[in-house]
């Protein structure tokens, strides 16, 4: 690291005396590229290169590898279910103008098993919101799950799963900030009658509508202001027969979290995945961003194809919103394939 930053200064110094003040700016901006392009390069193979074990990580650019970090508590956050009905869901062929949140946003949904999803925000502009209660969600589907049902005493029943950046573990803004990431699952009885007889499994906890839900352990992450969120990426990964991971990078700074495959078993029917900013749970369900915010959201899918996925509409699975219009989608194929939309006050 230290020989990285070397490098950079001796060829600052170099071109300093040999040029002038226009030309130094232009081989300052290349390298800022470079860097750019080098420390996206180094996220993906974070990503292809995730550990393959229960526990909490992280890794510093440019650093090929994730070393073991200590586990913070599972937060006590419920980042809550939407309220609307799967009858909502439509593909999105419109423009209509919509506000983001409680099941109103848009979906990508693969033509094969969802592996994976990156959510980031490749373009913000205009937005002076600073540092307060928010989360970043990617959000699979709320759908039936034969192989998870057995082991909770369900004959049937629904999975969910949440990949979560807070910006509060708490949501307590007097005791200052505690940002972290880690994964919330939920599993949902079809009846009520077999949900009453076997009740949640030992440390999860019960929630409305037949639900039991389950924090995985957390780790501190860097707090970024609403303003600051062009920098991060989010990902999402489940594993059959493996583990479930989150993992969070901002700056050259990388971090994950793994729970077990089979706590719901989300790799048996993950074909759906939103990703957004939210609000931060059940005290602060909205985050407000200031007039003439733009922000636009990218959400990268991986089902092992070049396919791209379809765009659905009001197919948000979670019920904290934000206080932005979104516009059109527009769906996209090839190495990478994903969605992309704008959204703005």
């Amino acid at each position: 690291m230290r020989k990285f930053k070397s490098k950079y200064m001796l060829g600052a110094c170099i071109v300093g005396s040999i040029v002038s003040a226009g030309a130094a700016a232009q081989v300052a901006a290349i390298n800022n590229t470079g860097r750019a392009e080098a420390m996206s390069a180094w996220e993906t193979t974070l990503k292809h290169e995730a550990p393959a074990m229960e526990g909490c990580f992280s890794s510093t650019f440019p650093d090929m590898g994730w070393k073991a970090v200590r586990c913070g508590a599972p937060p006590k956050l419920v980042m809550k279910p939407r309220h609307l009905t799967s009858s909502n869901v439509r593909t999105d062929t419109d423009n209509r103008v919509l506000i983001t949140g409680n099941g109103d946003d848009y979906a990508a949904r693969t033509g094969r098993l969802t592996h994976s999803a990156v959510g980031s925000f490749p373009s913000v502009s205009g937005v002076t919101t600073g540092v307060v209660q928010y989360s970043l969600q990617i959000n699979t589907d709320n759908d039936s799950n034969p192989a998870a049902c057995a082991k909770f005493g369900f004959s049937s029943c629904k999975t969910w799963q949440q990949y979560v950046y807070s910006s509060d573990a708490d949501e307590d803004s007097s005791n200052g900030f505690d940002p972290v990431i880690f994964i919330e699952s939920w599993v949902y009885a079809d009846s009520t009658s077999e949900y009453e007889a076997a009740g949640c499994p030992s440390g999860w906890d019960a929630y409305e509508g037949n639900a039991c839900l389950i924090n995985s352990e957390s780790v501190r992450v860097p707090l970024v202001p609403v303003s600051g969120i062009a920098g991060v990426k989010l990902t999402g990964s489940a594993t059959s027969g493996g583990v479930d991971t989150v993992s969070f990078s901002v700056n050259g700074r990388a971090y994950s979290v793994s729970q077990r495959a089979s706590t719901v078993d989300i790799n048996k029917i993950w074909r759906l995945t939103e990703f957004n900013i939210f609000g931060n749970g059940a005290r602060t369900q909205t985050v407000s961003f200031n007039r003439g915010s733009h922000v636009t959201v990218n959400v990268a899918v991986n089902d092992g194809t070049t396919n791209a996925p379809t765009c659905l509409g009001n197919a948000g699975q979670t019920f904290e919103q934000n206080n932005l219009t979104r516009g059109s989608c527009s769906v996209f194929g090839g190495a990478s394939p994903g969605i992309s939309f704008p959204q703005s006050n």
